[in-house]
């Protein structure tokens, strides 16, 4: 890509992509999925401030460190891809961290978000793009992350295709997908999906508040059917509000795959990685309590390393 007033120009295809903002934004024509999750993700990267989790304290790089359980010395001089940077915390964490970091995410919100909240720092760029569609050699990054990200695309698979061959040989790929769990659960669930898909985005917003269940007996009841939460029993706003957004996320998106732990290992083993490790281990093997909550218990967390 080179430069030039304001655009960058693909030197392969001769497409322009404009810088708006200070964010360069190499969007591609978007397909109709495409263009339904960044509309969902749009408002809900807007409401980062709902949020316990995105509210950028010291405490940050340290839940980082627990995520991805590798040492604090371990980042700094890294070139990192952050795939799907949704509001920037993880940008954030590593950027402090002392990595090179370049946060990509296809929504308007999220890119903007996270370009204001790391203006202050010379080692972050923030870009607009897809994963399907990302600017970027073959074997560029040191570290890519992808946290929560690839299950909301058309396919999880591809989208895993695109990002795996960015890493650098001996460099390090972590990817947090949902886990495949409680067929009963997500079948009612996805019914939910599909009538709140009736109505507006931000109307949808405030129906999820309505999934956070007061009485402790319904919530037992409904836990086991559809996703939904009990009230805390603070009932701090901020705790309500952060509930509230993580039901728009599970109920918002068009796309919610769910994957087993195999399935992932196998993808990463297509791609020559090795030393890979779960850093959300097993917590069931009883095939009951594995069809209930999946093996490691709703998330799949996978690090390895590209030989």
């Amino acid at each position: 890509m080179q430069e030039r007033e304001e655009l960058y120009e693909c030197l392969s295809c001769n497409k322009s992509y404009p810088v708006q903002g200070g964010i360069p934004r190499f969007l591609p024509d978007l397909s109709g999925g495409e263009r339904q999750v960044k509309s969902s993700f749009d408002l809900e990267h807007s409401r980062y401030l709902d949020s316990h989790y995105l509210h950028f304290t010291p405490k940050l790089v340290q839940q980082w460190l627990e995520e991805i359980q590798l040492p604090a010395d371990w980042f700094k001089g890294k070139l990192v891809l952050d795939a799907g940077c949704g509001s920037g915390r993880w940008t954030h964490a590593m950027a402090q961290l002392g990595a090179t970091v370049v946060a990509i995410d296809l929504t308007d919100a999220g890119v903007e978000i996270t370009h204001r909240a790391t203006a202050q720092l010379e080692n972050v760029a923030v870009l607009q793009a897809s994963v399907f569609h990302l600017p970027f050699r073959p074997e560029s990054f040191d570290l890519v992350v992808s946290w929560g990200v690839l299950h909301h695309t058309p396919d999880t698979k591809a989208a895993f295709d695109r990002i795996a061959p960015l890493v650098k040989r001996g460099g390090t790929l972590y990817v947090m997908v949902y886990e495949k769990h409680n067929p009963w659960k997500f079948m009612w669930t996805d019914l939910i999906r599909r009538l709140l898909r009736l109505f507006p985005e931000e109307q949808r917003y405030h129906l999820c508040k309505w999934f956070i269940i007061k009485p402790p007996r319904l919530h037992a009841f409904l836990a086991n059917r559809i996703i939904c939460a009990g009230y805390p029993v603070s009932a701090d706003p901020l705790e309500l509000s952060t509930i509230q957004l993580g039901l728009y996320d599970a109920y918002a998106p068009t796309f919610n795959h769910l994957h087993t732990r195999q399935e992932v290992l196998t993808w990463f083993e297509e791609h020559k990685f090795t030393q890979m490790m779960l850093t959300n281990p097993v917590r069931f093997t009883e095939k009951e309590d594995v069809l209930r909550n999946g093996e490691c218990g709703g998330s799949v967390n996978i690090r390895g390393v590209r030989t």
